[in-house]
């Protein structure tokens, strides 16, 4: 591995304290005691919001796919416990980056093969997302053949590295019927915030907007993902504003 892709794959806390103890140490102020803290505020977040997600897991999971059901707060519980780890802390903005899959042509597959074979995809999709995401991500049934996928902690340059290990093992899945082999593509759409964890700043309101956006942006990169021929992912722009437009009238009825 090199170093960059060692880099893209360093979360944004990592970074965050290879930058304070950057300036420690030139000012001949770094000691253990403050290598151990940044150590521990990191462990803690992620700890944090492992626990929160279980909890989840266990009274709001969707029975055929065994992913978390959507709840328009989930981004909210993240930020606020990023807020509450990092109270006092020079860190004010949380990096945050969302993914919406659909596997394509879902419906001509159901209505090709049947309602139990889709099920099928649907739980081998579902089960290729969650095992290729990290313990602290949130992995969402957002509805029919819809994904969501939370990265907490996460730039675009780590999210496109998921994506790409992702888009790199689902050629390789594999639904049998019938003695045929068949093959399933997915396609996604990436969007990325930064939000402000200064408790004195936090609303909850706020950030189930922001949720909002973040949820609409993807939306409109995951059209022009099918737009550019599927089996892809393309990352929000938001000077493309009028170009999603008129990609959604193609799809949108």
């Amino acid at each position: 591995m090199n170093a960059n892709r060692q880099q893209r794959e360093l979360t944004t806390f990592q970074i965050r304290n290879i930058k304070i103890l950057t300036t420690l140490l030139a000012n001949d102020a770094v000691c253990d005691e403050i290598i151990d803290m940044l150590r521990d505020s990191e462990l803690e977040f992620f700890n944090l919001i492992d626990k929160i997600k279980l909890l989840e897991q266990k009274i709001n999971i969707d029975e055929k796919t065994s992913l978390l059901k959507f709840k328009s707060d989930y981004l909210t519980n993240i930020v606020k416990t990023a807020s509450r780890v990092y109270d006092g802390s020079v860190k004010k903005d949380f990096a945050v980056s969302f993914v919406r899959f659909d596997i394509d042509d879902f419906s001509r597959f159901n209505n090709t093969y049947g309602h139990e074979l889709g099920d099928i995809v649907l739980k081998k999709i579902a089960m290729l997302i969650k095992e290729s995401s990290r313990p602290t991500d949130y992995v969402i049934r957002f509805g029919g053949e819809e994904f969501d996928v939370i990265l907490p902690a996460t730039r675009l340059d780590g999210a496109e590295l998921y994506l790409s290990k992702l888009f790199e093992k689902i050629p390789r899945l594999e639904i049998r019927h019938n003695n045929k082999t068949l093959k399933v593509t997915v396609s996604a759409g990436v969007s990325f915030n930064e939000f402000n964890i200064d408790k004195t700043k936090i609303s909850s309101t706020d950030i189930e907007k922001q949720y909002e956006n973040m949820q609409c942006a993807a939306d409109n990169a995951l059209y022009e993902a099918k737009y550019l021929g599927k089996n892809q992912y393309c990352i929000y722009d938001s000077k493309k504003s009028e170009e999603y437009s008129k990609i959604r009238k193609l799809y949108v009825k």
